[in-house]
């Protein structure tokens, strides 16, 4: 059930088992002690036993790509992208000799020659004596 907008939504018990203490300046200067520094040496050994890593020497998550990684994915796309426009110049570029022209011949059938007609006057040296009005 829901609580009435005038009771508390935190009551005080609930806020003092929430309550939790920091280490002052003092004892973060200090080093850890002998017991401590067992401790994460074991906690630290029984990582590497089991195939992890400690929190503080943990490495890039493999999804995360280095700088170089990067601009080595870069620079492969951009060869990749280079040869296939070479490939598409290539297979498009004009034949280095021209391909032999085929003679078309025409299919429409020849007409006969034509028949010898009547020889054409020879000239005459002769001068006309008149002439002639148009």
């Amino acid at each position: 059930m829901a609580a009435d907008f005038d009771e508390p939504v935190f009551d005080d018990d609930f806020i003092r088992g929430a309550t939790f203490t920091e280490p002052s300046a003092r004892e973060r200067l200090q080093p850890p002690s002998r017991r401590e520094q067992r401790r994460t040496r074991r906690a630290a050994k029984r990582a590497r036993r089991a195939g992890r890593t400690p929190l503080l020497r943990r490495r890039r998550r493999a999804g995360d790509p280095s700088h170089r990684k990067a601009v080595v994915q870069l620079l492969g796309i951009i060869a990749v992208l280079f040869a296939i426009s070479f490939a598409l110049w290539w297979w498009n570029k004009p034949p280095a000799e021209p391909e032999p022209g085929y003679q078309i011949v025409p299919t429409a059938p020849e007409a006969p020659p034509p028949e010898p007609e009547a020889p054409a006057p020879a000239p005459s040296t002769e001068l006309p004596s008149s002439i002639p009005e148009v």
